[in-house]
């Protein structure tokens, strides 16, 4: 992360040009400048890991929750400060206990939140009483059963929890939601429309198991619907929890393949074998989560493709020499206007919010909490 250093050590804002190849709106060019802030948690420690699980960022525009699993609580963050304003802890144990290892923190519309673990659900308030709990687990008992079927949440939306219900039996997962009220989980059915069970690799070698499945991004979408997508597929589909009506969006990319062309259905033991077809699968271009800029109305959408070495070290999964980064930009209803090559991005942006005309990439300096900020400039044009 040569490029993280340096702006960070030197302060210095670098604006580089970078132009999209689309000239659906007329000639209209994407200009980038980054810059890094740190967040000042004064005589406290920031948690310096933001991951889209247990973080989450307020449509308000000004702040950022996150999990601090060495402190068990669950940090405020003021971005008009750039400052750590506030604690909530949490138990581990007892009456209102969170579970020991929290595996997600989900922001209601009733204000409370959802705190989850890999076998319990509570839902709490920001003093720390539970007030509500479901069983994610569908089928299955154990902290380490593989074979187990369970809820993953992922956003709250129109008072429902939704998320993916993964059978780690098969491997494969859906989309689905939890309807607190009724006390039951549904499912909306998504992984034929991406092609999920074309995308499943699996390597066993005595006890263990490596293993890839495509996944699903969600984003919260107009007043009660979401907006679903998967990371192997451009495409995205509106569902409307009212009518259960599915609306898909599809875009012609210039830049990259639309999704993944290959079939990539493996399960060996065979450890060569498992690291070409997970190469060959990430050779090929992935997809980000929608990223909502509430204040400017429109969403982005990170698309990448990785390179690897010829020869890949014995175990793990492949670690890549370079990421090929591009960006989507859509309009409010989804519509894509641009595409862009990022080269300013040397990395797949894991957690990122837009706020102030910027998206905003978390990273970590040094075991400080860190924010790549990626403003972006359209030139010759309304947006």
């Amino acid at each position: 992360m040569k490029l993280l250093i340096s702006l960070f050590l030197f302060g210095l804002l670098v604006g580089c040009g970078s132009s999209d190849n689309l000239k659906k709106t007329g000639e209209v060019g994407l200009d980038f400048s980054l810059d890094t802030v740190m967040i000042n948690g004064g005589e406290q420690l920031v948690f310096p890991y933001l991951a889209a699980s247990s973080s989450f960022f307020t449509e308000n525009n000004r702040f950022l929750y996150n999990f601090n699993f060495f402190e068990h609580a669950v940090e405020k963050i003021d971005l008009a400060k750039l400052a750590l304003v506030a604690k909530y802890p949490f138990e581990k144990e007892g009456p209102n206990g969170t579970g020991e290892y929290v595996d997600y923190l989900i922001s209601l519309d009733s204000g409370k939140l959802l705190i989850q673990t890999s076998n319990q659900a509570g839902i709490f308030d920001w003093e720390g009483n539970k007030i509500g709990e479901f069983d994610p687990l569908l089928e299955g008992t154990s902290l380490t059963h593989v074979e187990r079927k369970a809820f993953q949440p992922v956003r709250a939306a129109g008072g429902r929890i939704y998320g993916q219900i993964v059978d780690n039996g098969a491997n494969t997962s859906e989309v689905g939601y939890a309807d607190l009220t009724e006390g039951k989980f549904s499912t909306i059915p998504l992984a034929k429309e991406f092609r999920h069970e074309d995308f499943n690799l699996e390597h066993r070698e005595g006890n263990s198991r490596r293993r890839y499945a495509a996944g699903f991004i969600m984003q919260a979408y107009e007043e009660n619907k979401l907006a679903v997508g998967s990371t192997v597929s451009g495409s995205l589909f509106i569902f409307d929890p009212e009518t259960r009506q599915l609306e898909k969006k599809e875009y012609n990319l210039s830049l990259t393949a639309n999704e993944k062309k290959g079939v990539y259905r493996l399960a060996t033991d065979d450890k060569a074998a498992f690291q070409r077809a997970y190469v060959q699968l990430y050779e090929e271009v992935s997809f980000g989560p929608l990223i909502a800029d509430v204040e400017n109305e429109r969403y982005f959408r990170f698309f990448y493709e990785y390179s690897y070495p010829e020869e890949h070290p014995p175990g793990g999964f492949p670690k890549p020499v370079s990421t090929a980064v591009y960006l989507m930009v859509l309009d409010n209803d989804l519509n894509l206007l641009h595409e862009t090559a990022v080269p300013q991005l040397d990395h797949v942006p894991h957690f990122s919010f837009a706020k102030d005309g910027k998206i905003w990439i978390s990273v970590n300096m040094e075991d400080e909490l860190g924010c790549l900020r990626l403003q972006i400039d359209f030139v010759n044009s309304n947006l």
